[in-house]
């Protein structure tokens, strides 16, 4: 069989990958390079199909040739190839990168206003926002940042705002916010009725629509802002330092009294200072002062010392990331060394669960109410496979070398009997445990599996994005990197709205899911992890899917079972019917109206479903054959 034919074309395609990837990262030149040289050390079959069969670049002899370097044919036709890659990379990369300045000049600019500025979706998902707002979510002023998404205080507040808005219903929303609750406290002395912060005013607008998805602008501003420049007052209306301060004063709601306190000045002083201002600004009344000064640009731009008193955007922006933050887990060093890690939730003298996660997920995806767990009586343990979340990466370690893993974190917790159940992509390790554990399974539980993937017709029972995959990983898995690292880098520029085209493709069941902050959020986190582990671990946990799977029926006596919904958009029905065939006949449970998500749509029914299979009459028959 000629193995030679794919091979140009597999390594080509990766260089070009890699042009256009080296362009916005340069430390991937070497690596790029090599694929270059790579091209040009092919075998003299493969040379010579690659390169059109011309007599005068191959070599009698077999084995792996060294093309000619220089200014060979071979070299003037690679570069033929890639040099127009080369010049579209550049052109798309600086065009980007222009993009990229015009997008922190605007960015700069918003960070100027003293206003909090958002720019949202109808779901609240925060699109951009400046400093200022990033200042007011972190303070808890009435607003927040949950899971990339925008709320109030009440939570519908702002959400029925925004929907009235872009739905039209009216042309812009104001609203007021509320402080959380504090617990009380004996007022400070000298405290005036001007300090007190009664709350955000916020104001809703439509922007209009971008990609076909409707965007609202949202303003909030709170009475403590600090909102005129002292060095642009000076500058603007060429008054003093102190005559500056006493105007920020002034501006800001105080009283000749209060300003002058607050400046540690004389009343007198004040007055004076006043009068000069007045002359200086032409007018005659303090009212006439406040409309000259709101009638001038001054109040968009905090000044420099007003910024310098705010936090910076990156610390802000790092503070509020880390509310995203996943929780410890457990995990154990197997004897090769490597870490293993695994959540362990619910009740802990409960009945052991092992749930074999799917694809780009992990230890912390489970249902957000952990009650359930404790209710049931079930305590579940989700292991990281190899390279997935905390769990140290091993390359030659596929679906068959999982089992041992897995005993020794059984061994380490003293678990002997256990239930096993997998979602979507677990369900050939799930297996592989069912095989290797026999008795020692009380129950088998495969939720939305995928299907077996051994030729291009398998394939046909997934969607059309997943096909595209699976043809990839089946045919030319040394492609799966350069593919992956697409994704990769879309949940890297911005992992909510990565989640937000997972959720638009999902069916209306599955909508309440995603509605739980707590679950987006530890989603992010968990596809954010997956993201510094690179392109080509995510590769890899594909490639087991297709070539790391030996269908085999559980061992004869275990009870099983299969749910699958009938509007998977991942993986049609039909598919997973067959495979339940495959399997010996296990009972399937076809779930109407039910999406890839049915797991967590469906926690608890499906783990009481899985209680039941573990009867006594089961454990009987499974302790006999033991």
């Amino acid at each position: 069989m000629d193995t030679y034919t794919p091979r140009f074309p597999e390594r080509m395609s990766a260089v070009i990958g890699l042009i256009y990837d080296t362009a916005a990262d340069e430390s991937l030149w070497p690596q790029l390079l090599e694929g270059m040289a790579d091209l040009l050390v092919l075998p003299h079959d493969g040379a010579q199909a690659a390169l059109g069969a011309r007599p005068e670049l191959a070599r009698p002899e077999a084995g792996p040739v060294a093309l000619p370097t220089a200014t060979s044919e071979a070299e003037q036709y690679l570069w033929a190839c890639l040099a127009p890659h080369f010049a579209r990379s550049q052109n798309m990369h600086a065009e980007l990168r222009e993009a990229e300045m015009e997008r922190d000049l605007l960015e700069r600019v918003m960070d100027r206003l003293p206003l909090g500025m958002a720019i949202v979706n109808a779901q609240g998902r925060t699109i951009s926002a400046n400093r200022a707002m990033l200042a007011l979510a972190q303070s808890g002023a009435g607003l927040a940042l949950q899971a990339g998404h925008l709320v109030s205080t009440p939570p519908q507040a702002l959400a029925s705002a925004i929907v009235r808005v872009l739905d039209r219903q009216q042309d812009h929303a104001c609203l007021r916010v509320e402080q959380p609750a504090r617990p009380p406290s004996a007022p400070q002395e000298g405290a005036s009725p001007a300090q007190a912060d009664p709350g955000l005013s916020v104001w809703v607008s439509r922007l209009g629509q971008v990609a076909g998805q409707s965007r609202a602008m949202v303003l909030a501003a709170s009475p403590g802002s600090r909102a005129l420049s002292e060095d642009g007052l000076c500058a603007f209306f060429s008054l003093s330092p102190a005559e500056a301060r006493l105007t920020q004063q002034l501006a800001l709601g105080q009283s000749m009294e209060d300003a002058a306190t607050a400046l540690g000045v004389s009343h007198n002083t004040a007055k004076t200072q006043l009068k000069k201002v007045f002359a200086k600004v032409g007018v005659k009344r303090q009212p006439e002062l406040l409309q000259a000064i709101y009638a001038s640009p001054l109040w968009l731009d905090m000044g420099p010392q007003s910024r310098r008193l705010q936090p910076r955007r990156a610390a802000l922006q790092a503070s509020l990331a880390s509310a995203d933050a996943l929780p410890a887990g457990s995990g154990m060093r197997l004897p090769d060394g490597r870490w293993i890690a695994w959540s362990d939730s619910g009740d802990p003298q409960g009945w052991p669960v092992l749930l074999c996660h799917g694809f780009l997920h992990g230890q912390h995806d489970r249902h957000p109410d952990d009650g359930i767990l404790q209710r049931l009586g079930i305590r579940l343990l989700i292991p990281e496979r190899p390279g997935c979340g905390d769990s140290d990466a091993a390359p030659n370690r596929g679906v068959d070398q999982w089992p041992q893993d897995v005993a020794h974190m059984l061994d380490h917790l003293g678990i002997d009997r256990f239930g096993l159940v997998s979602w979507s992509m677990g369900a050939p390790y799930a297996l592989a445990l069912a095989q290797h554990f026999g008795a020692r399974v009380q129950a088998l539980g495969l939720v939305s599996p995928v299907t077996p993937v051994q030729s291009t017709h398998d394939v046909r029972f997934y969607s059309g994005q997943g096909r595209m995959v699976l043809l990839v990983a089946l045919h030319t898995p040394r492609l799966m990197p350069v593919l992956m690292e697409t994704l990769v880098k879309g949940i890297r520029r911005d992992v909510y709205g990565f989640l937000e085209e997972i959720i638009s493709k999902a069916p209306p069941s599955e909508k309440a899911l995603f509605e739980s902050p707590l679950y987006r959020q530890r989603r992010a986190a968990v596809l954010l992890q997956w993201a510094r582990r690179g392109a080509s671990m995510v590769a890899n946990e594909s490639i087991q899917a297709v070539h790391g799977w030996k269908v085999q029926a559980p061992p004869g006596g275990m009870a099983c079972k299969m749910w699958h919904g009938d509007t998977d958009p991942e993986v049609h029905w039909h598919g997973v019917q067959a495979l339940a065939q495959t399997l010996g006949g296990i009972e399937l449970k076809i779930v109407p109206g039910a999406g890839h998500h049915l797991l967590l749509c469906h926690w608890q029914t499906i783990l009481e479903d899985l209680k039941t299979l573990r009867s006594p009459s089961v454990e009987g028959c499974m302790a006999s054959l033991a």
